[in-house]
């Protein structure tokens, strides 16, 4: 009898094990090949950002120094459109480049990415918002640490579009498939209709029509991979098509960034 259950047992395993082979079997490689490209180009700023913030804490309060590493970091990075330096009281002292000085002295210190990155004292990569210069982008921010004494923070701004547009859209190529993102809380990072970008689509009217897409971004926001399907316009029409969808999550410094395969059902 106990042979037989062991026998059972192990079936079951491998029946498991095979279920899961076969569900990474038909992830689509250009979505996991989106997934590492942009999450190379963020580990990429993250590794710089980190190497800043411990050298900056052995220069203290060398204003000159601090500048021109923020310089460097515009003039290196191919993505960031601004670099900061907030001081411990959420002061926005010093910017880079110079057409956003006229942001210096802005209080950020109500920002959600300042507070979780200056009380938990690690790195911290921002929801998409409107910033104090005017424009939606994310943040990315490494405290600067001197032992157990916060010194500020230095960070780096994007636009999460156009990081993950020049990543993804040489990998889509002339494919008929798409690949859009978007953040856990809902809001479209990209998409190749441009008109997308930035809508929650729980919660803007335009997605009120699609009630089957907002149940299945819900679980896409819920859980880390999958596939899924529901019906939406085909690419650059007003047809409204049944659309299978693959996903991926990608996870950086405390968020998450849903990176979706979209194409018509065989």
């Amino acid at each position: 009898m106990k042979t037989k259950q062991f026998f059972a047992l192990l079936a079951l395993i491998v029946l498991t094990n095979a279920c899961g082979n076969v569900k990474e079997a038909h992830i689509p490689p250009a979505l996991t090949s989106a997934v590492t490209a942009v999450s190379a180009s963020l580990d990429s700023l993250s590794n710089s950002l980190n190497a800043a913030a411990t050298g900056l804490a052995q220069v203290g309060a060398d204003t000159a120094m601090v500048r021109s590493e923020l310089q460097r970091f515009y003039n290196e990075c191919s993505f960031g459109s601004e670099f900061v330096f907030t001081t411990p009281e959420g002061i926005l002292q010093l910017v880079e480049p110079a057409v956003y000085y006229p942001s210096q002295g802005s209080d950020i210190s109500q920002q959600a990415h300042i507070i979780k990155a200056f009380e938990t004292k690690l790195p911290a990569l921002s929801d998409v918002f409107s910033v104090v210069e005017g424009f939606q982008a994310v943040v990315q921010i490494h405290p600067i640490m001197a032992e157990d004494r916060l010194l500020g923070g230095v960070s780096g701004l994007f636009s999460p579009a156009y990081l993950i547009a020049r990543n993804v859209v040489p990998i889509i190529g002339d494919e008929p498939f798409e690949i859009w993102v978007m953040e856990k809380t809902g809001v479209v990072l990209y998409n190749t209709d441009a008109s997308e970008i930035g809508l929650n689509v729980f919660t803007d009217p335009r997605y009120d029509q699609f009630p089957k897409m907002k149940l299945a971004c819900e679980k896409i926001a819920g859980e880390p991979s999958g596939m899924t399907s529901f019906p939406y316009y085909e690419t650059g029409s007003d047809k409204i098509i049944n659309r299978k969808v693959f996903w991926e999550t990608l996870t950086q410094e405390g968020n998450e960034w849903k990176f979706i395969w979209s194409g018509a059902s065989e």
